[in-house]
């Protein structure tokens, strides 16, 4: 965001947009190189950029200080937020998904994994509608739906994992595969204000909330298994293309020897359709590729999946 406020900032004749920005800073040593035009460093954990939850007064004052920076002519500007907040929230007990869900079992086709997902929809709707009746508010939406629709989205979601369908339901304005970004932040969204909304516990932290999503809960595998199948057509294409194995693991940001060590099973693999392939290759055409695949899973759950997969495998 720092150095794209750079370019917000230039005059409009040297490309820019001449509009002044001011931004808050998680990560001080980042700002300090980035140095972006205006911004306010902020000593909040990631994820609390405005501060501890149930503190509007700190939040408030976040914002005005932050917001204040537009006044600054000169930059870059990196101020400190004054680190003398004193935690005073009370002592909560631990935090804990308020749904325990049912043992996963194997699931060998797309109607038992959507049938899956169904129910830990079902048994998280509750507490869904419990945090939306005291936040008043949902980020759920932004596929089109709402989360009466939210069953649905984890069908499509389950299909094109398990058998690559690009089929869309009446009612998205999106197409697959683009479609599948915007019905993954929906679910994810409504798993993770459903696991926040139980009254006394304590607030997890985003590591807590995103470990508890990605290894926990059956619709964070089947986003795992949306990933890979994607990642396969990125793969295919850039093979198609005659990259060599290091030029695909850079690509498409994996770690280093990743190619070369599934590029086989890749080629073998069922399920990539022509349509999808047709697409894929329109983004490599674009300078597009791969900008899917890593939207779906951040970068410290990729490897820990795969880790899970290898130690209940071996126990």
């Amino acid at each position: 965001m720092g150095v794209l406020s750079q370019y917000i900032e230039k005059p409009v004749e040297e490309g820019g947009a001449g509009i002044a920005t001011v931004q808050v800073s998680l990560i001080r040593p980042v700002s300090e190189t980035v140095k972006p035009p205006r911004a306010l460093w902020v000593p909040f954990p990631l994820g609390r950029p405005l501060g501890p939850p149930n503190r509007p007064d700190v939040q408030l004052d976040v914002l005005r200080r932050t917001l204040g920076l537009v006044n600054k002519t000169a930059g870059p500007v990196l101020e400190d937020y004054p680190d003398t907040l004193v935690d005073d929230t009370p002592p909560e007990e631990g935090w804990s998904c308020p749904v325990t869900f049912p043992s996963a079992e194997p699931t060998t086709g797309a109607e038992a994994a959507a049938a899956q997902l169904r129910t830990e929809a079902q048994l998280l709707r509750p507490w869904f509608d419990e945090g939306l009746r005291t936040r008043g508010r949902t980020t759920v939406g932004i596929s089109g739906k709402g989360v009466d629709s939210i069953e649905e989205m984890v069908d499509i979601l389950v299909r094109f994992a398990m058998d690559g369908s690009m089929a869309v339901p009446d009612g998205y304005a999106q197409s697959m595969p683009e479609l599948l970004r915007l019905l993954t932040a929906d679910v994810r969204a409504f798993y993770s204000e459903a696991a926040i909304s139980k009254p006394g516990a304590g607030f997890p932290d985003p590591e807590a909330l995103e470990e508890w999503f990605f290894l926990e809960t059956a619709a964070g595998g089947v986003i795992y298994q949306v990933r890979e199948r994607l990642l396969s057509a990125d793969m295919l294409v850039l093979m198609a293309h005659v990259l060599d194995d290091d030029d695909i693991d850079s690509r498409l940001a994996l770690l280093p020897g990743t190619a070369a060590a599934i590029g086989e099973g890749v080629v073998h693999k069922p399920g990539i359709s022509r349509e999808l392939l047709r697409e894929t290759a329109l983004a490599y055409q674009e300078g597009l590729i791969g900008r899917l695949t890593r939207s779906f899973v951040p970068i410290a759950m990729r490897d820990r999946h795969d880790e899970r997969k290898k130690t209940t495998a071996g126990s």
